[in-house]
Parts: C-alpha cells; sequence; structure tokens
C-alpha cells in the first residue's frame, strides 16, 4: 500500500511539474496557458537559423548572351493577318534586371499575292522582371529604323519600336523559347570562345 500511495504521489508530482513548466511558458511568453496557438505553424526558437534561400531562382536560366534562331509571327497587313518568319536577333540578359536587343534582320512573309518585307535595324534597351514562367518588360529606349517592303518596294519606314507586352518563357540549358501575344521565338546561348558546349 505505501509502494502505490508513493506512486500515485509521484505522478501527482509528475503532472504538477509538467502543468507548471507549461504555465511557466506561457507565461513568459505572455499568452494564457490553455489558449491554443492562432497558427497552424510552429514556432522557431531564437536560437533555431531560418531556413536557406533558395539557392536560384528559375529566371537565371535567362541570364546571358543569346541568338534568334527561329521567328513566327502573325501581323496584319492592311487588313489580311499575313505570317512573318525569320531569325537573327541578337539578345543580352544581365543579371541586373538589363537586357539589350540587337536588330538587323528581316521577317519575311507572303498572303493575298503579296510578298512582304519587315527589316529590322538598331539596339532595344529595357529592364525586365521574370519569374519562372513570365518576363514583364519596362522602360523600353530604342535606336533604330523599321522599313516595310512590298512586293520589293518601300511602303514605310518608321523609328524602331519596343514591345513591352509580357511574354511566357521556357528556358532549359542553353535553349530559350519566348512566347509573346501573335508570335513566338527560339534562342540557342552563344557561348564564348573556347567554352565547353
Amino acid at each position: 500500500m505505501p509502494v502505490v500511495v508513493g506512486v500515485v504521489v509521484l505522478v501527482v508530482f509528475l503532472v504538477v511539474c509538467l502543468a507548471g513548466g507549461a504555465a511557466a511558458y506561457f507565461a513568459l511568453r505572455g499568452e494564457p496557458a490553455a489558449a491554443p496557438s492562432p497558427s497552424p505553424v510552429a514556432a522557431v526558437s531564437p536560437s533555431t537559423p531560418p531556413p536557406p534561400p533558395p539557392s536560384a531562382a528559375p529566371a537565371a536560366c535567362l541570364v546571358g548572351s543569346w541568338r534568334e534562331t527561329s521567328y513566327t509571327a502573325n501581323w496584319e497587313m492592311y487588313g489580311n493577318k499575313i505570317q512573318f518568319t525569320g531569325a537573327g536577333t541578337l539578345m543580352q540578359v544581365n543579371a541586373d534586371g538589363t537586357m539589350t536587343t540587337v536588330d538587323k534582320v528581316t521577317r519575311r512573309g507572303a498572303g493575298y499575292g503579296d510578298r512582304y518585307e519587315m527589316i529590322h535595324n538598331g539596339t532595344t534597351k529595357l529592364n525586365y522582371v521574370a519569374d519562372d514562367k513570365t518576363i514583364n518588360y519596362s522602360s523600353p529606349r530604342a535606336t533604330g529604323t523599321t522599313t516595310l517592303k512590298v512586293n520589293g518596294r518601300q511602303r514605310a519606314r518608321e523609328p524602331l519600336k519596343a514591345t513591352i507586352t509580357p511574354e511566357t518563357y521556357s528556358c532549359k540549358g542553353d535553349e530559350l523559347r519566348l512566347f509573346g501575344e501573335v508570335y513566338s521565338s527560339e534562342w540557342e546561348r552563344i557561348r564564348p570562345p573556347g567554352r565547353p558546349v
């Protein structure tokens, strides 16, 4: 009988100690002992280091020098939709959120008995912000010209303009694809001489 009483006294003592410890813990935190935590996230003690940041943003794949290998667009020309194709734009994407494109390219299309040439010649600088699938552009600064020829004859000429509507992108290693509202393009990374592929 004294053993049973001793065990009961020990259990009561442990319960009192645990309850007292919990009460002291909540008292130090300024919370009532019976109040449940309002958030399902466990509290992090000051001695626990914060989780490490992601190693690299998905947009890091964009950074580098690129050469356009394919371009396709559907533009409206004099009331008709014409598909234009081409390649050759150079693009430098910097980690600081700036980008430069150099155009010395001709986009060609044909339809309804006419042949079209859209000749871009100039440089565009702009800012960009990218997440894992979308690029948003701002502050375009373009120098150069765009010339339209129809059946070999010049029909229009105007200052080069930048398109700053958001683009969807897919980037993997040395391959990049960009998708706009009416166009898509494919790019390959330009490697410095002597660098392994």
